[in-house]
């Protein structure tokens, strides 16, 4: 008689709980996004498509950088810890945004980033992107029990840890090579003229400072947990300080 080994049912779906976390998730991100998008609309005096897509892909690295400060956090202090549970879907939510913001910008944009520009010479800032998004799409579908089982949960678990910070990085320099010329030249003569608050920095300025902040905090916490602690509560006093220096070296672009 044939052999036939049966297939363990499927784990069932708790829509309670997974309502919850991705609740919570969008608790975070729907107050970054109109955050941003005020911000930017009385920065430049208008909204449109444009502007909105520069905010889907400021605050998937918001929320990217998020989740790559629960961990460290959580091991340095205790407050963080109910907040590590949501780390996947906060990376979940990172992932769409930034799905959206490379689908946004090569389809719907083509006037400011023709597919041409992209294809024609080796463009940098592209190729960092696309390889980000691949790798955001990788643990996507990975993200799930199924995948779990079958990959194993010390692999699984790798996987996910590197994928995040490898799209993490990425994602820091396609910012950095595309924007930092334009960040150099707003601390020299502030933004263009036909911006209604030129004297303001950008969103994207704001958003590296904070990514650069991540950098920090992750690589002191690499290199002992005292020196993450410090390197912490030294962040936490440069990093608002940063930001109040900033808007006070744009008032002097004033017009």
């Amino acid at each position: 008689m044939e052999d036939v080994t049966l297939k363990p049912p499927a784990p069932k779906i708790d829509w309670k709980y997974q309502l919850q976390q991705y609740g919570a998730a969008l608790a975070v991100t729907i107050p970054l996004f109109m955050v941003l998008s005020v911000y930017l609309f009385y920065r430049r005096g208008y909204y449109d498509l444009y502007i909105a897509n520069k905010i889907f892909a400021g605050v998937a690295a918001i929320l990217l950088g998020i989740v790559l400060l629960l961990g460290p956090l959580s091991r340095l202090f205790s407050f963080p810890d109910r907040y590590v549970r949501y780390r996947k879907e906060l990376g979940i939510v990172a992932f769409f945004l930034a799905l959206i913001h490379g689908i946004v910008s090569l389809f719907f944009l083509s006037s400011k980033f023709p597919l041409s520009g992209f294809l024609g010479t080796l463009n940098w800032p592209f190729i960092f992107g696309l390889t980000a998004t691949i790798v955001l799409v990788a643990i996507f579908f990975i993200s799930n029990d199924r995948a779990m089982a079958a990959i194993g949960k010390e692999k699984w678990w790798q996987l996910q840890y590197w994928g995040v910070r490898l799209a993490f990085i990425l994602i820091l320099l396609h910012v950095f090579i595309m924007k930092w010329g334009g960040w150099v030249k707003w601390y020299k003569v502030g933004g263009s003229s036909d911006l209604l608050h030129p004297e303001w920095p950008g969103a994207g300025l704001l958003v590296g400072w904070f990514m650069t902040f991540v950098v920090l905090v992750r690589f002191a916490e690499f290199v002992s947990p005292k020196f993450g602690r410090v390197a912490w509560y030294a962040s936490v006093i440069v990093l608002p300080v940063m930001y109040i220096t900033t808007f006070w070296w744009g008032r002097q672009f004033i017009r």
